[in-house]
């Protein structure tokens, strides 16, 4: 057999396509794949997490804050600027972010 039928796959290589339909099916599947699950926090947890927003709130402390939102953590530093008792949510740099997307809150 010459050289020229040797090639293995190489023959194929240059054929080799993917449909847009495959490829966006296989990036979703792909960040499935990586997403984190959603937080679940106890009731200790919340309380401490609320102590430190309120500390934030009232002293202007920096704090960090680790949200899930989508599938991915996030994450936010700076001093909060409101809290919102009746729709369990809490600005900080403009932007809200709901006590069910929480995952962590430390001081800096």
């Amino acid at each position: 057999m010459s050289d020229y039928l040797k090639r293995g796959n190489l023959m194929w290589e240059g054929s080799r396509m993917m449909l847009p339909e495959h490829l966006q099916a296989l990036r979703e599947r792909k960040n499935k794949v990586r997403e984190d699950p959603p937080p679940s926090l106890t009731e200790e947890e919340l309380t401490e997490f609320g102590l430190i927003a309120h500390d934030s709130l009232h002293h202007t402390l920096e704090v960090k804050i680790i949200y899930w939102r989508d599938g991915f953590n996030h994450e936010i530093a700076g001093i909060i600027d409101r809290i919102d008792g009746y729709a369990s949510r809490f600005k900080i740099e403009n932007k809200w972010i709901e006590v069910k997307e929480l995952k962590r809150i430390e001081r800096l």
